[in-house]
């Protein structure tokens, strides 16, 4: 019975501190939560703008020294990374592009794990995967 008597004193306690003294702080207990997502965020993308504003062309290749590259490599299965000769609008270079040569459309390399296909006239160089 003391147990019981025990037990009903801490619930009427903890009913009175929820009703009259805990006042709940709703989304500011959430908000560190979001700042360390967002700092995190921030810490990617500026390590990222960082590394593409160092970036630099590689030495040029003839068209002629790319298409054996890529067709060895398209035979032998090694994966190759080409960059291209364009630059993005705010005059970065191009970023590498990593995979195995799938195959050729027309004038265009499939590289796999990219959707989309490289004009052999837009690649500067091409390299070891």
């Amino acid at each position: 019975m003391a147990d019981q008597d025990e037990l009903m004193n801490q619930l009427v306690r903890a009913e009175r501190f929820f009703r009259n003294d805990y006042h709940d702080r709703g989304m500011v207990k959430w908000q560190g939560y979001f700042l360390s997502d967002h700092t995190e965020d921030v810490g990617k993308y500026s390590k990222k703008q960082a590394i593409d504003r160092n970036r630099q062309d590689q030495v040029e290749m003839s068209q002629e020294a790319i298409s054996q590259y890529l067709l060895k490599a398209f035979d032998q299965r090694f994966p190759v990374t080409i960059q291209l000769r364009n630059h993005t609008a705010g005059g970065l270079t191009s970023p590498f592009y990593h995979g195995k040569v799938m195959g050729f459309q027309e004038d265009n390399v499939v590289l796999s794990d990219n959707t989309q296909d490289f004009p052999m006239t837009d690649i500067l160089w091409v390299g070891l995967g």
